[in-house]
């Protein structure tokens, strides 16, 4: 089973979430912002990470810097439903394959990870 690392502050939305990816067979371990992914990241190997941009106490553009220090192979897609274009596009200098802006369908969300897992 792949292992997903996602960051969203925004609980409602992040438990959906969590909850439709397991039932495409993913294994998710879910947290609230960018310290606690980098935390999660230090103790557990990932074969992806997706993270909200907007978070707070670490923002999702510094939490994708560092992930990609701790494991520079780890895939990372951001999202975010307010963050502007110059937010998104410094996702994708930090390291992030893919900015997505919310909202997305569920679909858009397993097509990508499919595609960067070379599912």
């Amino acid at each position: 089973m792949k292992k997903i690392l996602l960051a969203d502050d925004e609980k409602n939305f992040a438990e959906v979430l969590r909850s439709e990816l397991e039932e495409a067979g993913y294994g998710v371990t879910l947290t609230r912002d960018g310290v606690e992914a980098v935390i999660k990241a230090l103790d557990d190997k990932f074969d992806m990470a997706l993270l909200d941009i907007m978070m707070p106490n670490l923002d999702g553009i510094n939490t994708v810097r560092i992930l990609k220090k701790i494991d520079p192979r780890l895939p990372i897609i951001t999202f975010s439903g307010v963050a502007g274009s110059g937010d998104m596009a410094s996702s994708i200098r930090a390291g992030a394959i893919r900015c997505i802006t919310k909202p997305f369908s569920v679909e858009q969300l397993l097509s990508e990870i499919k595609r960067v897992l070379h599912e």
